[in-house]
């Protein structure tokens, strides 16, 4: 599965701009997740924890319905992550929820998410 051109340049603004750039899920991650989602059918995806988004977008794009797109405490990380899903027909699918996850997506019995 070939990297989109928005993933790629998401990478390359995250490795330029960010303090910890190993942190993003790349290319090969970002296929492996994809192909995942695909085989399980996944309707639902809750990532916590997504740094700048790379892995929301990759998944996003082959799932029905995303809940909670993600965890996160990291303002200038979700800054990033969120000026690139305006820039996706899929991005306004992707919420962010800031803040610790106990607090923002219940329990592991919540089916909202």
């Amino acid at each position: 599965m070939p990297e989109s051109d928005l993933c790629r340049a998401l990478r390359e603004e995250t490795q330029r701009r960010m303090e910890s750039p190993q942190m993003i899920v790349g290319p090969l991650e970002g296929a492996f997740l994809k192909m995942m989602a695909q085989i399980v059918q996944a309707k639902r995806v809750l990532e916590i924890g997504m740094f700048t988004g790379y892995s929301a977008l990759c998944l996003r794009s082959v799932t029905g319905r995303w809940d909670c797109a993600d965890v996160w405490i990291d303002e200038e990380s979700a800054a990033l992550a969120r000026q690139y899903f305006a820039r996706s027909p899929i991005g306004k699918k992707i919420e962010i929820r800031m803040g610790r996850r106990s607090r923002r997506c219940g329990n592991s019995r919540d089916r909202s998410i």
